[in-house]
């Protein structure tokens, strides 16, 4: 693997933000800066228009990883129409770890959110890639 032709191609991509709803996450991708979040509330009626953009840029970004990715998840709910949406970027990590990269998941939950805390656990032992299942105190804010 070539880290530097890889690095210059990800600092391409534009960063991706998606801002919040009450039934939306906060969504950053930001390769230059090695920042991948996902963070709140997942329900949204359809999650394909929040999910599909995320999707096609992590897909793109994978194509020229960093040497190392850590993505970060704070779920504070989500419903079972974002989980395959959520799996299909746990694919994704679990491609790049695949092809001999560095990657970390964070699942972040709060201390009385169980679960949240169940579904990190579920989600550690479906993918085959390093992932810390980390608990946070309940009053924890979203965003430092």
């Amino acid at each position: 693997m070539d880290t530097n032709s890889n690095t210059l191609e990800t600092k391409q991509l534009e960063v991706l933000r998606i801002e919040p709803t009450f039934a939306t996450p906060a969504i950053v991708m930001d390769a230059d800066g090695g920042v991948f979040k996902i963070t709140g509330n997942s329900y949204p009626e359809d999650p394909l228009p929040v999910y599909i953009p995320v999707i096609d840029w992590f897909r793109k970004y994978t194509e020229h990883p960093l040497p190392k990715t850590v993505f970060e998840f704070k779920f504070t709910y989500f419903s079972t129409a974002s989980t395959q949406l959520i799996f299909e970027i746990f694919r994704m990590l679990e491609e790049i770890f695949k092809n001999k990269y560095e990657v970390l998941v964070r699942w972040y939950y709060a201390a009385d959110n169980d679960e949240i805390h169940e579904n990190g656990l579920d989600f550690s032992t479906l993918f085959d890639m390093p992932f810390e299942v980390i608990e946070v105190p309940s009053d924890y804010p979203e965003e430092e």
